[in-house]
């Protein structure tokens, strides 16, 4: 997407989602909001194939360790403008940038606290399909479960983890599920290892 799209985008952008304390991530078209344990995204998605925008709004856990921007909780979303004129683009961004201002208070709202965050991690590994509940939102129930105290719960979770790509971020929280203190640390561990990689402000206390 050229430079006056962008700029196009990040006009409409800003006065929609500064309030809520969103930031540009440099000059890119992701916003994002500090949660502390998670971030609020909203990402302005170009087209491979036309001049178009579409729009994501999604929550990213920074307690799992992912080692990349995971978009753990998507909203759905079926705002698309196709560029035609600079005109009809401006007002088609404005339009996107308020469905992106409501759609960012839903996720804050939807979690006010990590107790529901973690409430929702598991309901969803517990209704989840079966390719998804040993995999990744098995993964996040049980740290979610654990960080949450509820260490039987997580140590359930946690054991049914049988992808090979998730299984190697379960075993150090299962060596931890004896000592609720330790594996809250390690959720700060990993809280504290992702703001850093995502060159966020540290926290002024522990996560959790």
């Amino acid at each position: 997407m050229s430079d006056s799209h962008s700029r196009i985008i990040a006009a409409a952008a800003k006065p929609e989602l500064a309030p809520l304390g969103f930031q540009q991530k440099g000059r890119s078209r992701l916003w994002i909001a500090d949660r502390g344990p998670w971030l609020n995204i909203v990402e302005f998605t170009p087209s491979r194939w036309s001049k178009s925008v579409s729009l994501m709004n999604a929550a990213h856990w920074l307690w799992i360790g992912a080692g990349f921007l995971s978009y753990n909780e998507n909203i759905a979303s079926n705002c698309h403008a196709e560029f035609e004129t600079e005109d009809q683009f401006r007002e088609a961004a404005i339009k996107i940038a308020k469905v992106a201002h409501a759609k960012a208070l839903e996720l804050d709202r939807k979690f006010p606290s990590f107790d529901a965050i973690a409430a929702h991690a598991v309901q969803r590994a517990r209704s989840s399909p079966d390719r998804m509940g040993p995999s990744w939102w098995g993964y996040e129930a049980g740290v979610a479960s654990g960080i949450a105290g509820r260490l039987g719960e997580a140590d359930e979770f946690l054991r049914g983890v049988t992808d090979d790509r998730v299984t190697g971020r379960a075993a150090p929280f299962l060596s931890l599920i004896a000592d609720p203190d330790a594996f809250r640390g390690k959720g700060n561990d990993l809280v504290a290892e992702d703001r850093a990689r995502l060159k966020l402000k540290p926290l002024g206390s522990p996560a959790f």
